[in-house]
């Protein structure tokens, strides 16, 4: 019984953590990124539209410098020595009705790729909560696992993959339109698939505990029935 209730208190406080991060994240990096954005969409419609139709669209790649010239930054001591490992584009094209969703690397998928990634992260950490929260009132009830989370947690490993994929696939077609258009300049775009084998095997991963968890469940189910 003391067992139960300490591990109890430790999902809770897990339960807690895994918000506040929640919390700390949202307002560390989303907001940030959210208000830039916005700022550049207001750019856009208040500056560039009324100038002709004129739109822009972002390209974000890994490079190399072909030149033997070292990077000059104004300002900086000569004992520094910079170098570029990434560049960010920013393209002027003329506005039309049919390219007004090719805002990343000029294309329409980068758009799609970019909502189901987003997409796809929010559905994890959701489906996370609800499991952590699902082991806390099973521990506290002295239920027995509910069969609920082994789907979730399959869904958290292919959502994962799907994520990641989709991301890469978004990263690939940024970086084929930057060779594009980096094409006959100092600068050569890293020509590699750009997939996180890590998130990939973290997916795999979350498979396999789902496997674990449905077989522990089974033979559980299993003894019940001998006893």
């Amino acid at each position: 019984m003391q067992n139960k209730k300490r591990l109890h208190r430790h999902l809770l406080l897990i339960y807690i953590i895994y918000f506040a991060a929640l919390i700390v994240g949202f307002a560390a990096s989303f907001v940030p990124d959210f208000s830039r954005g916005w700022r550049d969409a207001q750019d856009t419609l208040e500056i560039e539209i009324p100038q002709g139709g004129i739109r822009s669209y972002y390209v974000s790649a890994p490079v190399v410098r072909k030149a033997a010239e070292p990077v000059v930054i104004e300002g900086l001591p000569a004992s520094i020595e910079p170098t570029i490992s990434r560049i960010d584009l920013r393209v002027q094209v003329a506005y039309t009705l049919g390219n007004a969703f090719k805002v990343m690397g000029n294309n329409v998928y980068c758009y799609l790729l970019m909502v189901i990634t987003g997409l796809s992260y929010l559905t994890i950490l959701v489906l996370i909560a609800l499991i952590i929260n699902s082991l806390r009132k099973s521990i506290r009830d002295e239920q027995p696992l509910r069969h609920s989370n082994i789907l979730r947690t399959r869904a958290i490993g292919i959502l994962i993959l799907v994520a990641e994929l989709s991301e890469a696939l978004m990263k690939y077609i940024s970086n084929t339109e930057a060779a594009r258009l980096l094409e006959g300049t100092s600068f050569e775009v890293v020509g590699t698939f750009p997939l996180s084998y890590w998130n990939v095997i973290v997916g795999i991963l979350f498979l396999f505990m789902a496997e674990v968890l449905s077989l522990g469940t089974q033979l559980s189910e299993e003894q019940k029935l001998t006893i």
